[in-house]
């Protein structure tokens, strides 16, 4: 599980090279999407998502039953027991991921970023996935 708060994590993301280069386009593209739909207007290594929700990226061995380091806990089933507001699945040069966003509070909200490799083997969170895309 990888977190992303600013560009400088979406950077160590980029460097770290465990992901292809468009998936880490993509988290760019989306980071920079949430500092326009917030309004900051200063650099984008001054914009943090810290009080607005950040982004998860999800990866193989992650228990997605269990993402209470993140507000999803066990208990209630981690993703699967979430109410996502959407999920949006998406697909670029043969890769597939979902982002799933999942409310808070009325101003909080936090972005799970699923690579499609990482419920491969999991029908129930593939199903979960699949009757929420819009």
């Amino acid at each position: 599980m990888r977190t992303i708060k600013t560009i400088q994590d979406v950077r160590l993301i980029q460097s770290a090279q465990v992901f292809s280069d468009t998936f880490t386009s993509y988290l760019e593209e989306e980071f920079l999407g949430l500092k326009e739909a917030f309004d900051f207007d200063g650099l984008d290594e001054a914009f943090t998502l810290d009080l607005y929700g950040y982004m998860v990226v999800l990866e193989q061995g992650d228990n997605l039953r269990d993402l209470s380091v993140v507000g999803l806990d066990r208990e209630t089933g981690g993703l699967l027991g979430s109410l996502p507001e959407f999920v949006d699945k998406v697909e670029r040069h043969e890769e597939t991921w979902y982002k799933v966003v999942v409310i808070y509070t009325n101003e909080y909200a936090m972005s799970f970023i699923v690579p499609e490799i990482v419920v491969a083997d999991d029908e129930e969170l593939k199903t979960f996935l699949e009757a929420h895309v819009e």
